[in-house]
């Protein structure tokens, strides 16, 4: 099996890491700091949530939790999969950035 190594290296913004890149925009944008930054949510387990139907037919689901965050859903199927077991943390922290 072969790898291909990257074309460019770019020093991260602080300086600390070396950073191999396939292109030059990406090594440029690494070492401005412009990349987004992957937030690790320590959050774990499932939220309460509470289903419903809309007048139009639209299943979704609202968690139990302070922000009371809307979570639509794909079909009732679903909604009854996230009423039974939960939403995960993880997604609930999510859907919550979007508002």
């Amino acid at each position: 099996m072969t790898t291909i190594s990257p074309n460019f290296t770019a020093l991260s913004p602080d300086r600390k890491t070396l950073v191999g890149c396939h292109n030059l925009s990406s090594a440029i944008a690494i070492a401005q700091g412009r990349t987004p930054v992957k937030e690790i949510c320590d959050e774990t387990g499932n939220i309460e949530v509470a289903a419903y139907r809309s007048p139009s037919g639209q299943y979704y689901v609202k968690t139990k939790d302070e922000n009371g965050t809307r979570i639509d859903c794909s079909n009732q199927a679903t909604a009854r999969h996230y009423l039974h077991n939960g939403v995960p943390a993880v997604v609930a922290a999510y859907y919550s950035t979007l508002d």
